[in-house]
């Protein structure tokens, strides 16, 4: 069981990489480990316990409206005061609205479909852990998987991202499509068989719930003794 209380963010002061701004933003300093206990849906991402969390893997310059991972902008210090996310102060409505921002700033820079999809799941999961609406966003996210997966030079786990798009038509009640994409996921995609024929029942059965992963499929994929899934930065 995951507290919000295990959870840190703290004030730091980063600059803007495309304008030089400076200004305050939140950073995720403390997040639990994943466990066997952790709760992870079969799209294999984490829940975290509040939007706030997964908001502040965004940075937003009010300056020139750039907005990106956090890793993109430079941290110059860190603010001594800490807070739980549940201390956190933006409205609930902020949280997905970072990640309309970077999938914007993604579109003007002309960044690949892959990572814009990213960026859609993450406001969709965001979203969800604050309480708000997520067919949008799953729609985004399907659209941009869809392009990036009819690109035949994209490189990486092809299988993974066949999975990952089941499920989003899974959740978007689309079960044909979902089944095409799980029929597509092969060994090459290094994810366990029977995770993949668990999603085809519950496809099967007309079911589009969020669901989650039992303990010890968490442990099989996401414990530190296992390589890491390639999608790096959903957590």
């Amino acid at each position: 069981m995951q507290l919000v209380e295990e959870f840190t963010l703290s004030q730091a002061i980063v600059v803007c990489p495309t304008c030089n701004a400076s200004f305050c933003t939140p950073q995720l300093t403390n997040m639990p480990i994943i466990t066997s206990t952790t709760p992870v849906e079969t799209d294999l991402h984490r829940i975290l316990p509040n939007g706030a969390i997964r908001a502040a893997l965004v940075g937003f310059c009010k300056e020139c409206g750039y907005a990106w991972w956090i890793t993109a902008f430079k941290t110059k210090s860190l603010l001594p005061d800490t807070l739980t996310a549940d201390e956190y102060s933006m409205e609930r409505l902020q949280y997905p609205r970072k990640f309309a921002s970077a999938f914007i700033t993604g579109k003007k820079q002309g960044v690949s479909s892959r990572e814009l999809a990213l960026l859609a799941l993450n406001g969709g999961w965001c979203a969800r852990e604050a309480g708000l609406a997520t067919d949008r966003w799953l729609e985004l996210a399907a659209e941009e998987l869809q392009k990036a997966l009819a690109d035949k030079t994209m490189t990486g786990n092809r299988g993974y991202y066949h999975y990952i798009m089941g499920e989003i038509y899974r959740q978007l009640k689309q079960f044909d499509k979902a089944l095409s994409h799980f029929n597509r996921v092969n060994y090459h995609s290094r994810l366990p068989r029977e995770l993949v024929l668990r999603q085809k029942v519950q496809t099967t059965a007309g079911d589009s719930g969020p669901t989650l992963l039992p303990p010890y499929l968490v442990e099989l994929l996401f414990c530190p003794r296992k390589p890491r899934l390639p999608f790096d930065k959903s957590i």
